[in-house]
């Protein structure tokens, strides 16, 4: 056996920014933790074990096998989507 074959396999950036663009494709909102990871944002912490099984489907559809998260929101991913929004807003009145 090759120490190769001990190894555990590495999970390049390509397979990365494809399952994050399969995840934003599927409506999801995603970031990359500071990792690198991709990181699923849930609207309400309690969606997240709802969730789960239905992007771990998505992921293992693409033959991802890398590491992935999923987390509620946080105070300040409110301030940005707020911010957002009214961004948005503004840009429709003017």
């Amino acid at each position: 056996m090759a120490i190769r074959d001990m190894q555990p396999e590495q999970i390049g950036t390509t397979d990365k920014l494809k399952a994050l663009k399969a995840l934003k494709d599927a409506g999801y909102r995603v970031e990359f933790s500071a990792s690198g990871v991709p990181t699923v944002i849930c609207t309400k912490a309690e969606d997240i074990s709802k969730e789960l099984k239905n992007i771990k489907k998505l992921l293992k559809d693409i033959r991802y096998i890398g590491s992935f998260g999923v987390r509620g929101p946080r105070k300040s991913d409110q301030l940005t989507q707020e911010s957002a929004e009214t961004e948005e807003k503004k840009e429709m009145t003017a």
